[in-house]
């Protein structure tokens, strides 16, 4: 059994919103394919610590320890509910330990060799790829903003290039400016996918595309750097991507806090404040001027 209906009314008693609810339920459908997958196992219900502590080995390969954090904070509010109402005796869950996100983040983003690496390895493969790193690494987007642009989004004006950000986390909206080189990615891209003739592809008003659809999904996007990062020999997932924007900006053009908290759509400067960690390389470098001292 997998209780999804038990639990969506559990999570509408507690008043949670469809969205987060819709969060949820995606969550625990993902962990039950993995548990059949890996383990032939169907009935959430029987499984033991060990195997949510695997499945947390299975995302942290392939997601930000923040993603990662909130994907066991909902199994450990299904199997928290599942132990509520008596359907377990023992809760698998309750000793699994969330990642610290301090401890990881100042390794989020990327050095610079590993940035001209995997820009190397995305534009060998095609443009459609390395348009989407470029834009990533230049713009902060998130993965799901990527996903959702659309071909009225982007302003592509020689003076003042521009992609509008809408509707995203907490239904804002926010204008980001654009270097020059990604407005040539766009460019370049924009030309090829005109030049398709799948019906999906000329009625489609999202700039990224995929084979089969209209709209290159999150999970295609997320694939992509993985499979980038297998070939770097580095771990890439969307965060590190939005990580090096930040820290490229606060480390290299001394940008005010405030302005990048508007650029990445943050409503709390303390978020955007964690990107400015600097690493063990940033801190010896800083150490060894005193030297010259």
């Amino acid at each position: 059994m997998n209780y999804l209906k038990e639990f969506k009314l559990f999570l509408e008693d507690e008043d949670k919103s469809e969205l987060t609810i819709k969060s949820y339920l995606t969550g625990i459908d993902q962990f039950q394919k993995w548990l059949k997958e890996a383990y032939d196992i169907t009935d959430v219900s029987i499984i033991a610590t060990r195997e949510i502590k695997n499945y947390r080995s299975f995302l942290l390969e392939r997601y930000s320890p923040a993603s990662v954090n909130q994907k066991l904070a909902t199994i450990k509010t299904f199997y928290n509910f599942l132990y509520e109402f008596n359907i377990i005796n023992v809760n698998p869950a309750q000793k699994v330990k969330l990642q610290s996100i301090e401890d990881n983040f100042e390794h989020q983003y990327l050095t610079r060799s590993e940035e001209l690496t995997i820009l190397r390895i995305a534009k060998n493969k095609d443009i459609k790829t390395y348009c989407i790193v470029l834009l990533m690494l230049k713009s902060g987007a998130r993965v799901s903003e990527v996903s959702n642009l659309k071909l009225n989004d982007i302003i592509l004006d020689e003076k003042e290039p521009t992609i509008l950000i809408k509707n995203s986390k907490g239904q804002k909206s926010r204008y980001i400016p654009i270097p020059q080189d990604v407005v040539v990615a766009l460019e370049n891209w924009i030309e090829v996918r005109n030049k398709s003739e799948k019906i999906y592809h000329l009625k489609s008003e999202f700039v990224f595309t995929s084979q089969r659809a209209e709209k290159l999904q999150s999970r295609a996007i997320q694939r992509i750097l993985s499979n980038i990062g297998k070939e770097a020999g580095i771990k890439l997932y969307p965060i590190r991507l939005r990580a090096t924007y930040a820290n490229n900006l606060l480390q290299h053009s001394n940008i005010p806090i405030n302005i990048l908290a508007t650029l990445m759509g943050h409503n709390n400067i303390n978020t955007t404040g964690r990107y400015a960690k600097a690493s063990m390389h940033d801190k010896r470098k800083y150490i060894e001027t005193l030297s010259e001292i």
